[in-house]
């Protein structure tokens, strides 16, 4: 299994649909910019975070080389938690990127890097066996109905196709 640079918003949404679990189960070893560990005010996912000190290094990115990152995508709109996150990436050469954030996701895809979001985790977890069909459609209708991730309709509709045709 892969390394992942993690984002905010997979851990905050994979937690609404009470499945965090599945991000330690899918990726060998997570990586999380400081900048993004402070940006989860949710007391539970910081303790899931604290519980996987094996799987889970949290990494310390110096303002400098922030500001040398924010150069190299200077095209794009990003926070200090994006940047932190692509500095990262360019250390980890061979991680996945994990982020719902579509700005971040652009900005990484410039570079050649596969991204994965939540849905990404979910059918990742379904191809590992980890969760069944059901489960997987369970938790894609949650991740639309109960969590603050924003998709639209016809991406709905499309991932349905997705889980129907598996």
């Amino acid at each position: 299994m892969p390394d992942a640079v993690v984002d905010t918003g997979p851990l905050i949404h994979l937690h609404e649909v009470d499945s965090l679990e599945l991000i330690t189960a899918v990726f060998s070893n997570l990586h999380l910019p400081e900048y993004v560990f402070t940006e989860i005010h949710n007391d539970l996912i910081r303790q899931f975070i604290r519980r996987y000190t094996d799987q889970i290094t949290i990494h310390r990115v110096l303002e400098p080389e922030l500001f040398t990152t924010k150069d190299s995508y200077s095209a794009f709109q990003l926070h200090l938690a994006d940047l932190a996150v692509l500095n990262l990436l360019i250390k980890i050469a061979d991680a996945f990127a994990v982020t719902d954030d579509l700005s971040l996701r652009r900005a990484i895809e410039s570079k050649g890097r596969i991204v994965v979001g939540t849905i990404g985790i979910l059918f990742r977890a379904y191809k590992l066996e980890l969760i069944n069909n059901p489960q997987l459609t369970m938790l894609i209708n949650r991740i639309f109905n109960d969590s603050t991730l924003y998709l639209n309709r016809a991406f709905k509709a499309r991932v349905l196709e997705m889980i129907d045709s598996l």
